[in-house]
């Protein structure tokens, strides 16, 4: 069996123990003016010192134990410790790596005659667990005449890569990529989603930038323009891109010489393309055959996007032939699509790459929606969209060959975005199995879900990769029956999304889906009628809420939490430990792991009795919601000696106008165990997002400590009438917490079975 290489970080796992023992104590001393510092110093020694062994089972697709299959760590900075470790599975099928530290990682399971799948180890566990199990690992059997095709989303390397506070000068510190060093610097952003990337047999994303070395005259009409360096656009192909689609809105940024660059400067990074050109028939021109052990496949791209800014026919972003001839992308018309699926792509597997729909959406839009019929009918094998930043479900359509699979909106995969939406994303794996008589069909789908943490993608492991997974199937359950409600159904419907051990898995078929759907019957007390919010307590991550029913007449509502950041959880794979990007922190505002209400993270605010100020955090992002909508703010707060504490929400419309701000929760000081908050919040009519900041002020006398964690921003999303008459919700989903009021005035307690 070939294997790659695993190229250990440092020569000595325990000479990286001591270093970052060392480091890790430094740091304690140096910020040693509170004595909470020297304890939080003490206990991550502790922990360093504490060793967790990880394990797992892997089996076939009929579920058979594999033996003898490698199972490799690779990690990078405090994770790299534990790189290069190795096991393999018994005959059983069963592995351990025995005594790693307590860093994330992931694991590359391998054997011969199956592909390789790269998955997450989640490692941040409480000193309490001596094990952490990566569930059930199946792997898919390696033939002839079946091919692995990954596929991404948005990806470029410019505007905030290489000029982060946009000041017009590059290679400044904080900018990602420099000058001097632009495909070093774009192999290291790629470096934690490089093993998921070289795993398939080919892999695919948007490439949504010229590429040039010479930017010239910027499109002088469209708000948001850029381009990325050929070097870093190089480590696309070092990190395991095969191809990528320039069928997008952003590929004329720079007018006709920033399209003449591009085709020239991709394949001269090794990469192959289509989906634009210098005109409409170049452009027509460009589709991509390949045939990938043994089945025959067709790529095209197309842009959904003609204009911005303008309608000045020189200045449209898609490719024409004139008079005279214009560069740009290909445009998304029904004509373009027709003569790709019965002309260019007849006899093969035909993968139409879309570049449309809305900006920071959750669903596609019409014109999307008829796009992916009229495809499927025409027969294309699947289709894959982005372009809205955010992820969508994943779809199905059957034009009378069965249902095909839509990959809605994939996000980003490497983007410079601020906006909350745009950090949760994945990549589609898909195997497509040819037979003997060129029948060709999908035979398996996994999605692979990671964030974008300061632009730089990182898969997610144990909760967060539950969560995500849920994410992503809610979409496809909830996908309406039409674009806009009313209107007749197009047949489009929703694929099964969920967690399947350490993968999300997308079927057509809902028998396949697997989940304990436990039912708990729980008596909640009431406060004025009200029960509060209730969690739905999953089981695993693949559990949904299914059902609903309560004790006696009670209308209910139910909803997601949609803050996603407030467990002060690690739950990416990468460097760093508990770095907490998404939130604003300092010497006196930090997470810390050695006092929490649940996992292995809070926030600590630190203040002495002569401090001036309150010291306060808050999320680096607006969190969106739909307008209209309640809101329930909900955490728990620990006090040693604490002063007072304050939330304060900060209202903001859909696009980031101020609205208004009030203070919505207040803790008197003083010393107290964990104690649950909720605050229901009504948003002002014009608001569409929020931002929660939390305030800890001076003790009266001596050192306080506040503890904040498990902060939860609700979003009700729905109402059932009468919770007695009992509901059944349509799963996969992610609905995390209900809260009903009951109809009688004479109860105290509420059973709510769940």
């Amino acid at each position: 069996m070939a294997r790659r290489p695993v190229i250990p970080t440092f020569t000595s796992r325990w000479l990286c123990a001591c270093a970052a023992l060392g480091a890790s104590l430094a740091a304690g001393d140096a910020l040693a003016a509170y004595r909470f510092d020297a304890t939080e110093a003490a206990f991550d020694a502790t922990y360093a010192a504490a060793p967790i062994d990880v394990t797992g089972v892997v089996v076939d697709e009929a579920g058979s134990p594999i033996a003898g299959a490698e199972v490799t760590a690779i990690g990078w900075g405090s994770g790299a410790v534990n790189h290069g470790e190795l096991a393999f599975t018994d005959d059983d099928g069963a592995f351990t790596l025995a005594a790693l530290a307590r860093r994330s990682v992931l694991l590359r399971v391998e054997v011969d005659g199956y592909y390789s799948e790269i998955i997450p180890a989640d490692l941040h566990r409480p000193l309490t667990a001596p094990a952490a199990d990566v569930g059930r690992v199946v792997l898919t059997v390696q033939r002839p005449n079946r091919a692995r095709i990954l596929v991404g989303g948005d990806t470029m390397f410019g505007r905030r890569f290489i000029d982060s506070d946009e000041d017009g000068v590059e290679g400044e510190d904080g900018d990602l990529i420099r000058p001097g060093t632009r495909e070093a610097d774009a192999r290291a952003i790629l470096s934690f989603m490089r093993d998921v990337l070289s795993s398939a047999d080919y892999t695919q994303v948007n490439l949504e930038s010229p590429v040039t070395a010479n930017p010239g005259t910027p499109h002088p009409y469209k708000s948001f323009t850029f381009f990325s360096y050929p070097e870093a656009v190089r480590a696309l192909a070092l990190a395991g891109v095969d191809g990528v689609s320039l069928g997008n809105n952003h590929m004329f940024d720079y007018l006709g010489d920033g399209v003449a660059d591009t085709l020239i400067a991709v394949p001269n990074a090794g990469l192959d393309w289509f989906g634009a050109g210098l005109d409409e028939t170049m452009a027509k021109g460009t589709v991509l055959y390949r045939t990938i052990r043994g089945v025959d496949v067709a790529f095209q791209g197309f842009s959904q996007i003609v204009n911005d800014g303008t309608t000045l026919t020189e200045y449209a972003l898609t490719a024409s032939d004139g008079p005279p001839p214009k560069p740009g992308a290909l445009e998304l018309s029904l004509t373009e699509i027709t003569d790709f699926m019965k002309t260019d792509a007849v006899e093969r597997f035909a993968i139409p790459v879309l570049h449309g729909g809305t900006e920071y959406s959750d669903y596609p839009t019409s014109g999307m929606r008829r796009r992916f019929t009229q495809l499927i009918q025409m027969g294309a094998g699947m289709v894959v969209a982005h372009h809205p930043h955010t992820i969508h479900g994943v779809g199905l359509y059957d034009g009378g060959a069965g249902p095909r699979f839509i990959f809605m909106s994939l996000g980003n995969m490497v983007f410079d975005q601020d906006v909350f939406e745009t950090y949760q994303s994945y990549v589609a794996v898909v195997d497509i199995d040819e037979d003997e008589s060129g029948g060709r069909a999908v035979h398996r789908v996994q999605l692979i879900p990671f964030q974008n943490e300061d632009y730089v993608p990182k898969l997610v492991g144990g909760a967060w990769l539950g969560r995500a997974s849920r994410h992503i199937g809610h979409l496809s359950t909830t996908l309406p029956a039409a674009a806009v409600a009313g209107d007749a159904a197009d047949g489009l419907t929703g694929a099964v999304v969920f967690q399947s051990g350490p993968r999300a898995a997308a079927v057509s078929d809902p028998s396949q889906y697997t989940t304990t759907e436990q039912v708990e019957t729980r008596s909640v007390p009431l406060t004025s009628r009200s029960t509060g919010p209730v969690a739905h307590l999953r089981s695993d991550g693949a559990d949904s809420l299914a059902a609903l029913r309560t004790s006696a007449a009670a209308s209910c509502d139910y909803g997601r939490e949609i803050m996603i950041y407030g467990d002060f959880e690690d739950g990416d794979i990468d460097d760093v430990s508990h770095e907490g990007s998404m939130w604003s922190m300092s010497e006196y505002r930090y997470i810390e792991n050695s006092v929490v209400h649940g996992g292995t993270g809070a926030m600590v605010f630190l203040r002495k009795s002569n401090s001036t100020s309150e010291v306060s955090t808050y999320m680096n992002n607006r969190v969106k919601f739909e307008p209209g909508r309640k809101l329930t703010l909900s955490g728990y707060l620990k006090g040693d000696n604490a002063g007072q504490m304050r939330a304060q929400v900060y209202w903001y419309t859909s696009g980031g106008a101020s609205v208004s701000n009030s203070v919505v929760y207040t803790r008197a000081a003083g010393t107290y165990d964990w104690q649950r908050f909720n605050v229901d919040l009504t948003p002002p009519a014009t608001a569409g997002s929020a931002r929660v900041y939390f305030r800890a002020a001076a003790p009266p006398s001596g050192e306080a400590t506040t503890f904040l964690d498990d902060v939860s921003l609700i979003e009700w999303e729905g109402t059932v009438a009468d919770g007695s008459l009992g509901f059944a919700f349509a799963t996969p989903n992610d609905w995390s917490f209900v809260r009903c009021t009951a109809t009688s005035t004479a109860l105290t307690s509420l059973g709510v079975t769940l």
